[in-house]
């Protein structure tokens, strides 16, 4: 029952698709360039920190939780994973704020909101190919039918409100624009 993992995967190619897009529009938006587009970053930003961080990352958790369990040298991984869940649900919580704050004339030198722009994408895109890299593999190893059907009796199937079938009416533009 590798669907699980498979959605995870899925997930972090849209994931990564948001995340190219910020860089666009950050990369104008530090050079000054007038066409950079901050209310689609928020709105990438939102995606991120609902989404990525209500739905994926709790997924995940469980996931790495049950191969915690059937492999215990994946437990330095697991808890590293479960840091990183916390801070960039922190960091990508600043980030989105920041844009706002940004957006809204607050006052923010260019170079702290750049770095603390860096700081998050650098982060998710670091976070996001550890666990395709190291724990995906290991969780396909080592987890069993059992396990795999274990996380799947306790999964609330959530809708991705951007790469769904049905794209929410709060995402249309921000999927216009990957």
């Amino acid at each position: 029952m590798n669907e699980i993992l498979d959605r995870l995967h899925q997930d972090h190619i849209h994931m990564a698709r948001v995340l190219d897009l910020i860089d666009r529009e950050l990369t104008r938006f530090n050079e000054e360039d007038e066409s950079s587009d901050l209310p689609l970053v928020h709105d990438a930003m939102h995606y991120l920190t609902q989404y990525g961080d209500q739905c994926h990352h709790p997924l995940e958790d469980r996931v790495f939780a049950r191969l915690q369990k059937t492999n215990t040298s994946s437990t330095e991984a697991v808890a590293r994973l479960h840091d990183e869940h916390q801070t960039l649900y922190a960091r990508g919580k600043a980030f989105r704020d920041a844009v706002g704050d940004v957006e809204s004339d607050a006052t923010m030198t260019r170079d702290a909101f750049m770095q603390l722009a860096r700081d998050y994408l650098d982060l998710q895109r670091a976070h996001l190919n550890f666990e395709e890299a190291t724990v995906f593999p290991l969780a396909r190893e080592h987890m069993d039918q059992d396990d795999w059907q274990a996380i799947a009796r306790d999964e609330q199937t959530a809708h991705d409100p951007l790469f769904g079938s049905e794209v929410e009416q709060a995402y249309q533009r921000l999927k216009g624009s990957l």
